[in-house]
């Protein structure tokens, strides 16, 4: 063989043995480098995601803690559905200390119409002088409970007047 058929054939598989060295060697790399980088990336998304997560969670707790104390008054709002005790109890010292008589009648419980929340309705008939049953509606009016007047009938009654009306007490 001559010298210039040896450089030929010498360079030929040297340039075969560089395209193959290339195909199964380099190339996997560069394609794992990618593949690589790519869920890098991938993780430093995650990473941001949780840490803003994270932030707003230490957020919430700061502003939690501010309005917890709002959250339990807002609780202290709505009688309990089960067992009203303390709210008729409340009707009672209220119509005492405005000295009315009342009658209280539970008529129906649960969620009405487009209500949001459930509630009990009560029918009271009370007696007693005219002041006296506006301080009344005005100390229900300014109650710590979420009520609702829902009809109200007044009659004349001797020296004073009948006024029968039910109320909507919303509950837990």
């Amino acid at each position: 063989m001559k010298t210039t058929s040896k450089i030929n054939l010498s360079i030929v598989l040297f340039l075969v043995l560089t395209v193959l060295i290339s195909v199964f060697g380099v190339y996997p790399i560069f394609k794992d480098i990618d593949k690589n980088s790519q869920e890098v990336l991938r993780q430093k998304k995650e990473l941001i995601v949780l840490e803003a997560e994270i932030t707003n969670l230490k957020k919430f707790k700061t502003v939690y803690k501010e309005l917890e104390d709002i959250l339990s008054k807002i609780q202290d709002l709505f009688v309990d559905l089960q067992v009203p005790v303390d709210f008729i109890r409340f009707l009672e010292t209220t119509a005492e200390s405005c000295s009315l008589d009342i009658g209280i009648s539970p008529t129906s419980s649960g969620k009405f119409g487009s209500d949001y929340w459930q509630s009990l309705v009560f029918q009271i008939n009370s007696k007693g002088s005219f002041p006296n049953f506006l301080r009344f509606l005005e100390k229900l009016e300014n109650s710590p409970y979420l009520i609702e007047t829902q009809s109200l009938n007044i009659s004349r009654e001797g020296d004073g007047v009948r006024a029968v009306f039910s109320i909507k007490v919303f509950a837990e």
